[in-house]
């Protein structure tokens, strides 16, 4: 699935709150070990939706993460981000 405007827009919005937490390392840590089980954690975000719908304010967001994340390019495209802001 190659990734869109809007799909690009996300991840830089993700990579940039991740960086300015100071989280870039754990974070691209976090996914270079789990890229194989990638389609595994989009599928625990479908389960975990309606709790996060109960607390953040525009779940939409996390549904469109979700998505994009559910594919390999996503983590990739991610990963590269994150490598690009440290």
């Amino acid at each position: 699935m190659p990734l869109d405007d809007k799909d690009g827009v996300m991840l830089d919005e993700l990579a940039d709150a991740i960086v300015s937490r100071r989280l870039a390392t754990a974070a691209l840590f976090f996914l270079e070990s789990m890229r194989p089980l990638s389609f595994i954690g989009s599928q625990m975000m479908v389960f975990f939706r309606p709790f996060v719908a109960l607390v953040w304010a525009n779940p939409l967001r996390w549904d469109h993460l979700q998505r994009v994340l559910e594919h390999r390019d996503g983590v990739e495209a991610l990963a590269i981000r994150l490598e690009a802001r440290m």
